[in-house]
């Protein structure tokens, strides 16, 4: 069975955030959660030049998700295909899974009062379309699939690029 994942190639990213709209409008998520952000690193010194990087951040959906842990009511749990879920009828706003995040991309809605994450759009995942986030980017920084090949995917655009 597939395990599935998500990731970014920052130096593909140049900040256009079609991602973070793509995924706004696919959840209908209201002005305060964000499920992808993307967030600006620098500027910085390198070479003797300034450098300012742009990363898509977002849930990645760790094999041991210690969200998951840190949930009193098992409101958070990880497929088997890897796909890591809240579910929204179990979730009590306890907020426990926010400080457990490594990445810190668990959203809290006060309107609803309950935690909200990147679902993978295991909707479209199931319909074998690619997750919002990766169709929208412009870019083409994002990479979704078998956690087994995107990174492989990921070298491979990157060799295409340099000209390898």
């Amino acid at each position: 069975m597939k395990k599935f994942t998500i990731a970014a190639d920052p130096e593909l990213c140049f900040d256009c955030k079609a991602c973070e709209v793509a995924c706004k409008q696919e959840h209908n998520l209201p002005v305060g959660p964000r499920w992808i952000q993307v967030i600006t690193v620098g500027p910085r010194m390198v070479g003797g030049k300034l450098k300012v990087d742009f990363v898509p951040k977002m849930c990645v959906h760790c094999a041991n998700p210690p969200c998951a842990g840190a949930c009193p009511v098992d409101a958070i749990q990880r497929r088997e295909d890897g796909i890591v879920l809240i579910d929204q009828n179990l979730c009590n706003g306890c907020m426990a899974c926010l400080p457990a995040c490594p990445f810190a991309v668990i959203s809290f809605d006060p309107d609803t009062q309950r935690a909200s994450k990147c679902n993978l759009c295991v909707d479209r995942i199931e319909q074998g379309l690619q997750p919002a986030c990766v169709k929208h980017c412009e870019a083409g920084a994002l990479f979704a699939g078998d956690a087994n090949t995107v990174a492989q995917e990921m070298r491979k655009e990157r060799a295409q690029r340099s000209g390898v």
